[in-house]
């Protein structure tokens, strides 16, 4: 899942760099006539009007550059703002056609704010979404308030005891903390062996080996033994 990157034409940056470009050009072309002919009036319009005039296009050119830092520094903090726009849009969009809803209470609520309590994280936001035991995160979600965002279906929480929904919660949060939201939610994320692997690791050294366990323990048993990811997860965990 992934955000399309809003890109932003580059002619308003274009267009006033080359305001601001033609604006000095002007100025520098009066202030070289002005110092022309004072220096003229004075008898050395050469020499002054040489020496004041490189000085007055040293200070103009150090000042563009300085306004066209601030303004590429201003378009590229327009640009972080509409992809947090397009980031929300697209969460908004994928929460209302999965039919999930933000709780704020019930058992998932209290052991997900004790697990992120655990990794000191805000507690992120809940979505309960129906038909289906699984869990996931929205990719970049911690980008639009530091929170993130976590899917669960609502069999996962009918079917999973606490410790084992700890567990499951615990290995979600480990991805969303990982997350370094270069990828939204509109892009597709292939999750390697590796990268479950990994996070059932982070899960496991932050709210310790049980709940890990018991987590992958029931995913094996309500797929009756058919879950080789769970079974392999579950043999990596014991190794380590």
């Amino acid at each position: 899942m992934g955000i399309g990157r809003a890109k932003l034409p580059v002619s308003v940056a274009s267009a006033l760099h080359r305001e601001i470009h033609d604006n000095y050009s002007a100025r520098v072309f009066c202030i070289s006539k002005l110092v022309s002919t004072v220096s003229r009036a004075r008898g050395d319009t050469q020499s002054l009007g040489s020496f004041v005039t490189k000085r007055v296009l040293i200070g103009i050119t150090l000042l563009a550059t300085i306004l066209t830092s601030q303004e590429i520094a201003s378009a590229r903090d327009l640009t972080s703002r509409f992809n947090v726009q397009a980031q929300t849009a697209c969460e908004a969009e994928m929460l209302g056609r999965i039919d999930a809803r933000e709780i704020f209470s019930g058992k998932e609520y209290y052991v997900l704010a004790k697990v992120a309590r655990a990794y000191g994280r805000a507690i992120p936001h809940i979505y309960i979404f129906p038909g289906s035991w699984n869990m996931a995160y929205i990719a970049a979600s911690t980008a639009v308030d530091g929170r993130g965002k976590i899917l669960v279906g609502q069999l996962a929480i009918d079917r999973f005891h606490t410790r084992a929904l700890e567990g499951f919660l615990g290995h979600e949060m480990a991805h969303l903390v990982s997350d370094d939201a270069a990828q939204g939610c509109d892009d597709y994320i292939l999750r390697s062996p590796q990268m479950e692997a990994d996070a059932d690791a982070l899960a496991a050294r932050t709210l310790g080996k049980r709940p890990v366990k018991k987590f992958l323990e029931q995913a094996l048993m309500l797929t009756e033994g058919q879950n080789w990811d769970a079974k392999r997860r579950l043999q990596i965990l014991h190794s380590r």
